[in-house]
């Protein structure tokens, strides 16, 4: 017996099949139903023969009354997508665009990302936010750095009284986040928040700092850092832009005789001649206190007229030599060091510090490429060397002019102090900020800190 179905509608040009089922009796009385699939209807004995070839043979029809126990084989999973090829991460297309099919590689995490990622999801307190948490660090920075920049006379070391202050800072804001989260204060919490801040206040204070940061803010700042700093030391000496000094009377004794008879000497008036023979004996008979002030006057003559000079560099430089090394250590006495390093650094045109900015362009940009390219080579971590080199460069070629601008400009000199103020106070500031944040975190986190 042959059941037919129709066949569906299809294209024309498709071919059209049959499905036939034959049924047969086994000698032992079984039956078996078989499907043929065949381009044409088959007779029984057309079926049977084809149904022996390859591609027409279906098996594992049973018996129709065992149908319902046997269950439906499961549909094979579907084969893998071909992966698409990676574009070597070396390898840049140098016109066009990347050729369809492939893919650039993920960028490889840097070591903040892998340092965020080995972080535990879960805090001690995961109701507050990121803005709450702030608020102790935020607490522990503020005192210590409300002290470095009164510096008062107090009879304790600053490095304890500041560790104090952190600490208070950092338990009563751990306090205050408490309050501000809704959750109950805990007198724990607060004193191990108190003693986290304090002991991270006093170790970079009296560690991080001046061995660890100070000497690599050193390095990365270079000439630039050390004429700023020289403008701070100076500080009036360089920025006053008076002439007229209150010198003694060349008939008054000398110190420490002498406490009076003062009269105004506009050093501006005098010829070179003349400045440079008295200067000296202003300088030996004023006092400790009256020579800054006779220096000011000095360093802002010697401007003015330099000013009219073809190179004023040069001018301020030959004027200083003339002195005399006795007299320069009366007149500058401590700053003399500091006066000296900005003459000898700025610019002045010479072919030898064209010379020197070469090279020293040449030696930083081979070193800061070098170190990049070298340690990608080699596969090591650079570690921010490579930056750190190139803005030392940069800091060492802008030193010769900076020193330039400081040294005939009162109002050059003015903004390069107080630069060098700023960082000196926000510099670690804003490192001890970074250190209490990672050890408030690492406490909320349950990770060891001291």
């Amino acid at each position: 017996m042959a059941d037919e179905s129709p066949p569906q509608e299809q294209q024309p040009q498709e071919q059209q099949f049959y499905r036939q089922y034959l049924q047969s009796t086994g000698p032992d009385g079984s039956q078996t139903i078989r499907e043929v699939v065949s381009p044409s209807l088959l007779d029984a004995d057309a079926a049977a023969a084809a149904e022996k070839q390859a591609g027409y043979t279906f098996t594992g029809f049973v018996d129709p009354s065992k149908m319902a126990a046997v269950r439906s084989a499961p549909a094979p999973a579907p084969p893998p997508a071909e992966e698409t090829p990676l574009l070597p991460s070396a390898v840049h297309p140098v016109s066009g665009a990347v050729p369809e099919g492939y893919s650039s590689a993920p960028p490889t995490p840097g070591p903040w990302e892998q340092w965020q990622a080995a972080m535990p999801d879960q805090v001690a307190n995961p109701s507050s936010s990121p803005w709450l948490n702030m608020i102790p660090p935020a607490l522990a920075t503020a005192g210590p750095l409300a002290l470095s920049i009164a510096q008062p006379e107090i009879g304790i070391p600053m490095w304890l009284a500041s560790g104090a202050l952190a600490a208070g800072g950092g338990g009563g804001g751990e306090a205050i986040r408490e309050k501000l989260a809704g959750e109950p204060l805990s007198a724990k919490n607060i004193a191990e928040q108190g003693a986290v801040s304090g002991a991270t206040d006093v170790g970079m204070s009296q560690v991080v700092e001046p061995y660890v940061l100070g000497p690599a803010a050193k390095f990365v700042t270079g000439k630039l850092g050390r004429v700023l700093t020289a403008a701070e030391d100076l500080g009036p000496t360089l920025t006053s832009e008076g002439t007229t000094v209150a010198a003694p009377a060349a008939s008054a004794p000398p110190p420490p005789l002498r406490v009076v008879d003062l009269h105004p000497i506009d050093l501006a008036t005098k010829s070179p001649e003349t400045l440079q023979a008295g200067i000296q004996t202003l300088a030996k008979q004023a006092t400790a206190e009256e020579r800054p002030a006779i220096a000011a006057a000095w360093v802002a003559t010697m401007r003015q007229r330099a000013a009219n000079a073809g190179d004023p560099v040069t001018y301020m430089r030959a004027a200083y030599e003339a002195l005399g090394e006795e007299t320069q250590q009366a007149l500058f006495g401590a700053q003399k060091g500091a006066y000296e390093r900005m003459l000898n650094t700025a610019w002045s045109g010479a072919p030898g510090e064209m010379r020197d900015l070469i090279e020293g362009a040449t030696a930083g940009g081979t070193l800061s490429a070098g170190g990049h390219y070298g340690a990608r080579y080699l596969g090591i971590p650079a570690l921010g060397l490579p930056t750190a080199s190139g803005i030392r460069t940069a800091a060492d070629l802008t030193a010769p002019f900076a020193a330039r601008g400081m040294l005939v400009s009162p109002g050059a000199a003015r903004f390069g102090a107080r630069l060098s103020s700023f960082g000196g106070v926000a510099g670690p500031a804003a490192a001890n900020l970074a250190a209490q944040s990672v050890a408030e975190r690492a406490r909320q986190a349950g990770l060891p800190t001291f």
